[in-house]
């Protein structure tokens, strides 16, 4: 199959695989296909595999919900609270978070990808203004990225991305996640 053999940005696969399951009459969420294009990597190979999977996890859906608990993804809203914690110097919701992850099972290194991910994007739109403004108004995460891009100041930001990227790397070396 040619399709397979593609690679490109995980928008790009996001937007090729939501045509494919509307000609299949596949139901499907934008934000789950979101996460299983950013899953694959640019892989059109791999979002073949990860969709397959999912349609079949889904009972013949492709839901947010479902495809976050097959591929452990952690949901942002504990991310964007965690950021928002940390640059109010609230510790008592970071902790009240990081029980909560703790406690629905989510893994400590998907929980820091997700914060890199975000932190990454904060950054972006604080050292180009003019990107936060051209945000996609139906794209409520990347609002709430650059929202919270306002809320820090950049060298925390700086900070905080460079901690989350040693701390994924780190991991092996805790006693537990």
């Amino acid at each position: 199959m040619q399709v397979t053999r593609l690679r490109g940005r995980p928008e790009t696969v996001r937007d090729k695989w939501a045509e494919v399951l509307a000609v299949e009459a596949v139901p499907s969420e934008g934000q789950a296909l979101h996460l299983l294009s950013r899953a694959a990597r640019g892989s059109m190979r791999d979002a073949l595999s990860l969709t397959d999977q999912a349609i079949a996890f889904g009972s013949g859906q492709l839901q947010e919900a479902s495809v976050r608990l097959m591929l452990g993804s952690v949901d942002r809203t504990y991310v964007f609270r965690m950021v928002e914690a940390l640059a109010r110097g609230d510790g008592r919701t970071v902790v009240d978070t990081v029980d909560a992850l703790r406690v629905n099972g989510l893994s400590a290194a998907s929980t820091l990808e997700e914060m890199s991910t975000v932190l990454q994007r904060m950054a972006v739109f604080q050292a180009v203004p003019n990107a936060a403004a051209s945000v996609d108004a139906h794209d409520s995460e990347a609002q709430e990225m650059a929202r919270l891009a306002g809320v820090m100041p950049a060298d925390e930001t700086q900070l905080l991305y460079s901690m989350c990227l040693h701390g994924r790397v780190e991991l092996g070396l805790a006693p537990d996640e």
